[in-house]
């Protein structure tokens, strides 16, 4: 559509279903996503960036849902303390599965990597015995995965003998991390969820005086709203998501 002020893309976006404060598209994805503190969320209910790294240093998982300790060996007595790490960003393709291995008596799944060291080079086994070593698995998305695929955007360590059980929408990874005789069992839980790329978000400022807009049209609409989205030069194509409508006359012509 050619106007004077040049084209246009469309006359308008609705979003419907909001009151006068509501503010339903935020301009920036600004996550509050302080370390060691749970639960996590973003801002307007928009979807955390996803976790691409697991044991790299980033952010410390220090405390459980209910602010125990996450040490993940249970406080064992012969054994180093051992915390997990994660990242997030959206640089590489995030993982979508997590995992603990028994190595004494299990084999790694196709398609799943071990977190062999920490940081520093020493070995990242969670268990106090070095002939029955236990590490963290994880599995990454491949470079063609769709942008809309579900991916690991939340991880927590939860203590079940301290009443503490998997928080909403968590996945509990059904292996004790503490294979000592003393201490507690510990469990690694994890979120999946829509790993959405960077978008910017649409939302209009004026009215447009040649084709007003009615004001009844929020009683029909989707509460829905429009962005632009930047996919990943090797993602998979998919449909775009969105809803049309009809502006008629009370009459219906």
């Amino acid at each position: 559509m050619m106007e004077e002020t040049g084209p246009r893309i469309a006359d308008y976006f609705v979003v419907a279903g909001l009151t006068d404060s509501s503010k339903p598209l935020e301009e920036e994805l600004q996550l509050d996503d302080v370390p060691g503190r749970f639960p996590r969320s973003a801002p307007g209910g928009r979807p955390l960036a996803p976790i691409t790294d697991v044991a790299v240093a980033y952010t410390c998982l220090e405390s459980t849902p209910s602010g125990l300790s996450a040490e993940l060996n249970g406080a064992s007595l012969r054994g180093p303390q051992i915390y997990l790490c994660y990242k997030r960003g959206r640089d590489k393709p995030p993982l979508t599965d997590l995992g603990v291995l028994y190595e004494w008596k299990e084999k790694l799944k196709p398609g799943c990597h071990i977190v062999q060291t920490t940081p520093s080079g020493r070995p990242a086994n969670i268990s106090s015995s070095s002939s029955q070593r236990i590490y963290i698995t994880y599995r990454r998305a491949p470079q063609s995965q769709p942008h809309t695929s579900l991916a690991v955007t939340d991880v927590c360590i939860i203590i079940p003998g301290k009443g503490e059980t998997p928080p909403h929408t968590f996945c509990k990874v059904d292996k004790n991390l503490n294979s000592s005789m003393w201490g507690s069992s510990v469990y690694l839980c994890y979120k999946k969820s829509l790993a959405k790329t960077n978008t910017i978000a649409y939302n209009a400022e004026e009215d447009d005086e040649s084709f007003p807009l009615p004001e009844s049209v929020p009683l029909f609409c989707l509460p829905m709203g429009a962005s632009i989205e930047f996919w990943p030069a090797h993602s998979k194509h998919s449909m775009p998501v969105f809803s049309t409508f009809v502006l008629t006359g009370a009459s219906g012509d």
